[in-house]
């Protein structure tokens, strides 16, 4: 079975990590919510707290990691060394690493991507092209690291990456959503 850990700190986006943990569950992806703190309740953007399933650990048998934007997440996803070390892993060996809004400027400022080309939000365009290559479209995929400019795009980067995942599920998602 696939599987997708979310990385959760504080302040994460609450449609960038739902809608895809909505989506990947219709298709039959296990998503496992990883809190980033000192208890599993996690505090969105939004005010809305969502309890994780475990705390972060040395988890590296997933397919991929799932990184939200969203203030304060961008600022204290990188504040957590074990965070950054089990990303660094994925990126080396071949994993998904899916980074939304403003994740991918937490990765590079970090020098995590150093070179890549990523879509970023717009809020983050100047400071992240020190570091990658910027692209235009709203979703890049740069290797196996998948970037999205932001919340809006969410249920598009899920589809993307169910490509890459459960191509042959695809259908079937996008029907029980009422898009086909």
């Amino acid at each position: 079975m696939k599987k997708i850990y979310f990385l959760l700190a504080e302040g994460f986006e609450l449609i960038e990590t739902t809608t895809p943990i909505d989506i990947f569950k219709r298709a039959g992806i296990k998503v496992v919510t990883l809190s980033l703190g000192k208890t599993l309740e996690v505090n969105s953007a939004q005010d809305i707290k969502i309890i994780a399933d475990d705390f972060l650990g040395d988890y590296k048998d997933a397919n991929g990691i799932f990184l939200s934007g969203g203030y304060s997440h961008y600022e204290n996803l990188p504040k957590s060394d074990e965070a950054l070390k089990l990303i660094k892993y994925y990126l080396k060996n071949q994993k998904l690493v899916i980074a939304i809004s403003g994740a991918p400027y937490a990765l590079a400022k970090k020098n995590l991507i150093t070179g890549k080309t990523v879509s970023v939000h717009q809020s983050f365009l100047e400071e992240t092209k020190k570091f990658c290559n910027i692209s235009n479209l709203p979703i890049t995929i740069d290797d196996n690291l998948i970037t999205c400019r932001g919340t809006g795009y969410s249920q598009d980067l899920s589809f993307e990456i169910l490509k890459i995942l459960a191509p042959d599920k695809l259908e079937k998602v996008k029907k029980g959503l009422g898009l086909l």
